[in-house]
């Protein structure tokens, strides 16, 4: 092993997610209700706004369970 790879691995992803989870989810759940909003606004039906809303509210339930599994693991399984 080299000095960079320690015996005790670090899970920086893990760490990541349990740190800034909230702002991960609600990133991810915006994007589509933008991007349908914008191809509403570019002159397409109205139909896409209301499926990237439905998509980021759906998104957002899913992202928001993933972080709080992903808490749930770093919190029970990882060492302290």
């Amino acid at each position: 092993m080299s000095n960079e790879q320690s015996a005790n691995p670090t899970y920086c992803t893990l760490h990541f997610l349990v740190r800034y989870g909230n702002w991960v989810a609600l990133v991810f759940a915006v994007t589509p209700v933008v991007a349908g909003v914008g191809v509403w606004i570019a002159g397409m039906s109205i139909a896409f706004g209301i499926a990237g809303l439905v998509g980021g509210l759906f998104l957002y339930l899913i992202m928001r369970s993933y972080i709080e599994l992903v808490r749930v693991i770093v919190d029970m399984l990882l060492p302290k």
